[in-house]
């Protein structure tokens, strides 16, 4: 069995020191007398009594005097924000309000700005305008002293999107009509499908096809492949590859060979690999041949 050696007894227990006692304790279980404190002694506590209680009244203070602030401030609130003290008597609306109806506008405002001059919220004045689908944003702010200024930035479509879409020049698809819509291209694409980029396909096609009639019409399916309405309602089918390449070679051939020519063309398709095959309105000849590149 294995043992541990015993702790070696300090060195100064055998010298005789460990037995020795503070002369502190023998004086204290003797009963010394405790010093009385002196007049300048007393005097000192006194003072740093009455340091800590002014700090702490000092803090009391001007915690009351933060909550008088903030009693006083919520009835100034209160008091400005009564409507019948600062009512607000005119709304001015102004901006791009070329497709907007402004008796409409004032209509749909009337709620949100009914707070007076300093309760009226003009972020839910401007949410309230941009409801109206041709403002894009509306900027308000308050005119001393009874007036409301609603500067609107109108959007600006730039194409048909769908059935009953515009196109924003943000990018932004917005239903809404105006008079003379159907003079903007049509672009018709697949649910998920991204209108700025087919925008920018139907600017880059115009390019392409220079010398031809103005693109009217882009769709896009659900595989990627398109087809191109031209002005003169020729359909060009340009498929889903090698789009860029396919446009311009028939630009090229159609502004060398096809302009003019009497019938005129109905339709084309782009999607041979040696040349595309061509369908004349009229009947009076061959009504569909494919020409060689």
């Amino acid at each position: 069995m294995f043992r541990a050696a015993a702790d070696p007894r300090p060195l100064y227990q055998s010298l005789g020191v460990g037995g020795q006692r503070p002369r502190t304790a023998h004086a204290h279980r003797r009963g010394a007398r405790v010093r009385p404190p002196t007049l300048q002694e007393r005097l000192s506590q006194v003072v740093t009594t009455a340091r800590q209680i002014w700090v702490w009244l000092r803090r009391l203070g001007l915690v009351l005097v933060l909550a008088s602030a903030a009693v006083g401030a919520n009835k100034a609130v209160v008091w400005l924000s009564d409507p019948s003290r600062f009512p607000l008597t005119m709304v001015e609306i102004t901006g791009d309000l070329d497709h907007i109806d402004r008796s409409a506008l004032e209509l749909r405002l009337l709620p949100a700005a009914a707070g007076g001059f300093f309760g009226v919220n003009v972020a839910a004045v401007s949410a309230a305008a941009r409801d109206e689908p041709w403002v894009k944003e509306a900027l308000v702010r308050r005119v001393w002293p009874d007036k409301l200024v609603v500067e609107i930035v109108g959007r600006r479509a730039i194409a048909r999107w769908g059935e009953d879409g515009l196109l924003g020049d943000n990018g932004e698809v917005f239903a809404a009509s105006v008079p003379g819509s159907a003079d903007l291209p049509l672009l018709v694409g697949p649910p998920g499908a991204k209108p700025k980029r087919l925008f920018a396909d139907y600017q880059r096609f115009g390019r392409l096809l220079e010398g031809l009639a103005p693109i009217r019409e882009i769709h896009r399916d659900a595989r990627g492949a398109l087809r191109i309405r031209l002005a003169d309602d020729l359909t060009i089918i340009a498929g889903r590859k090698e789009v860029t390449g396919r446009l311009q070679r028939f630009a090229a051939i159609y502004r060398s060979r096809l302009v003019g020519v009497a019938p005129p063309l109905e339709s084309v398709d782009l999607r041979y690999g040696d040349g595309f095959a061509v369908r004349f309105k009229a009947a009076l000849e061959p009504n569909r041949k494919i020409m060689d590149l």
